[in-house]
C-alpha cells in the first residue's frame, strides 16, 4: 500500500495541526507527502508540470485530500490542483485512476457535533464532502470514510495520541477499518519496530504480537459459532 497526501493549505507551515500530522506519517515508509501550494508557489510561472504529476499518480493505491474546511470546501489550491491536472482525457478516457482509493482528511476549527441536521450547521460533514465523493465516482476510484479532524487545539496529549494513531491507520490500514483490519495493521507495524532492538525487548514484543494474534483467532471463532447458529435457525 502506497499513499499520497495532497496537502492544500495556505499556511501550512504555521498550522499546529498539519505539522502534527506531518510529523505523525514521517514513520511511514510507503507515504509521501505534498503541499499543493508550494508546488504553485515554487514555479516561477505559477503554472505546474501537469504531465509529471499525472505520471507521478501512477505509483500510488491510495491518493488522501487533507485540508482546513475553508466555507465548506476545500482551500482555492486543492480546486486549482484538481482541475489542473485530473483532465478529463486522464480520468475519464484513460481512466487512470481507476481502482485507486480516495480519502479525505479534513480539519475543523468547530466541533464536529454542529455539523449534524438540527445542529448549528445543520448538514454533516459528509454531506459537505459530496463534491469529493462524485469525483471518485466519475474517475472509478473506492472513496474512504473522510477522516475528521476537529478542534485539535482543545485536545489533551491522550486524545491527541489517539488521533496519531487512528491518522497512520487511515494513511496506511487496509480499508473498511475494521478490528480485523486495525490488528493486523499493528501487528505489522510492532514486527518493523523490532529491527534494532535488544533481545528483551524483541520479546516483549513478540508476546504482545502474539496476544493480538490471538484475540484474532478467538474473534474469528467466534464468527464462525455464530454463522452456524444463524444457519441452523435459518
Amino acid at each position: 500500500m502506497k499513499t499520497l497526501i495532497l496537502i492544500s493549505h495556505p499556511q501550512f507551515e504555521d498550522s499546529g495541526t498539519q505539522q502534527f500530522l506531518k510529523t505523525s506519517f514521517y514513520s511511514l515508509d510507503d507515504v509521501k507527502y505534498q503541499v499543493i501550494d508550494e508546488l504553485y508557489s515554487s514555479s516561477e510561472s505559477g503554472q505546474i508540470d501537469v504531465d509529471k504529476e499525472q505520471a507521478a499518480m501512477t505509483d500510488f493505491d491510495r491518493i488522501v485530500f487533507q485540508f482546513p474546511m475553508y466555507w465548506y470546501s476545500s482551500p482555492a489550491s486543492l480546486k486549482q490542483f484538481m482541475d489542473d491536472i485530473f483532465t478529463r482525457n486522464y480520468v475519464v478516457a484513460n481512466r487512470s485512476l481507476k481502482t485507486k482509493e480516495l480519502g479525505i482528511v479534513v480539519t475543523l476549527g468547530d466541533s464536529e457535533a454542529d455539523f449534524q441536521a438540527g445542529g448549528k450547521e445543520q448538514f454533516t460533514v459528509s454531506e459537505l464532502l459530496r463534491p469529493f465523493q462524485a469525483f471518485a465516482n466519475k474517475a472509478g476510484m473506492t472513496y474512504l470514510k473522510p477522516f475528521v479532524v476537529n478542534q485539535f487545539g482543545y485536545k489533551d496529549p491522550a486524545e491527541k495520541e489517539q488521533l496519531l494513531v487512528a491518522y497512520l491507520q487511515y494513511l496506511s490500514a487496509e480499508m473498511p477499518l475494521s478490528l480485523e483490519h486495525r490488528e493486523q495493521w499493528l501487528v505489522a507495524r510492532l514486527q518493523a519496530t523490532k529491527e534494532g532492538k535488544a533481545d528483551d525487548q524483541v520479546q516483549a514484543i513478540d508476546l504482545v504480537i502474539n496476544s493480538l494474534e490471538d484475540q484474532q483467532a478467538t474473534v474469528e471463532s467466534l464468527k464462525q459459532d455464530v454463522k452456524m447458529i444463524r444457519d441452523q435457525e435459518e
